[in-house]
């Protein structure tokens, strides 16, 4: 490829690894470039100014110079205000940040799954509970990569979903009214509950649960069996937390 030259793009920290003796490699969320894998020079050594500065979590303006798919970062900065995060929102942040390590490609611009994950990560150090800020998240992860989940038309009739039916979901295919719901159908959702997660409208425990549901499915069959990291961390805290 050509040498590109970025200046100054906004950009997260999504992950880092040890590189040699005093470098990392940097996995980055950029505005317009998407994820991109950066090399950061000489960053571990007690010297650097970059090693503070290259935080998980927090807006930054990154340049950088690459001729082939491992770019070579030049300047780091701080683009506003940090960001605060500790436990549950902690938690919560590192899921999202694996959800992209691990659903997105490098090189492909993604500006609208960006744009979802710095409005996620604000709000995550702004409200007492993260779920809310998960599921929408998820929701236009899911959208944007393709496997969006049509929450106001039935998938065989394409008739509006209506509040007072039940539908049954079925993966990778849609909803379909039912006229009778029992313990033996899977995958069952009133129809309330799904327009109301069309409308992002979460606050009710029971929408919260039903978004919950949703996209752990959809999600399930893009993230395979391979278990996630930042969930097992979660649950360690969790038990810490009850002991």
């Amino acid at each position: 490829m050509d040498v590109e030259r970025v200046n100054l793009q906004p950009c997260f920290v999504l992950h880092q690894r040890a590189y040699r003796n005093s470098s990392v490699i940097l996995e980055v969320f950029s505005q317009d470039f998407g994820r991109v894998a950066l090399l950061a020079k000489g960053v571990k050594q007690q010297k650097s100014r970059l090693k503070s500065v290259l935080q998980t979590f927090q807006p930054l303006q990154l340049s950088w110079v690459r001729r082939s798919e491992l770019g070579t970062l030049t300047t780091a900065e701080f683009a506003g205000q940090p960001i605060q995060l500790s436990h549950e929102k902690l938690y919560a942040a590192l899921y999202v940040n694996e959800l992209c390590l691990r659903l997105l490609v490098h090189n492909d611009s993604a500006s609208e799954i960006y744009h979802a994950y710095f409005q996620s990560i604000q709000q995550l150090s702004q409200l007492e509970r993260p779920e809310k800020v998960l599921r929408l998240f998820e929701k236009v992860l899911l959208q944007s990569l393709g496997y969006e989940i049509q929450l106001c038309f039935e998938a065989d009739t394409h008739e509006p979903i209506f509040e007072n039916c039940v539908y049954q979901y079925v993966p990778e295919h849609g909803f379909i009214k039912i006229e009778e719901d029992n313990e033996t159908q899977k995958f069952l959702f009133k129809g309330e509950h799904l327009l109301a997660f069309e409308h992002n409208e979460l606050e009710n425990e029971e929408v919260l649960k039903v978004a919950h549901r949703l996209t752990h499915i959809s999600l399930r069959k893009l993230l395979g069996d391979k278990p996630l990291k930042s969930r097992e961390l979660y649950i360690a805290y969790r038990s810490m937390q009850n002991a």
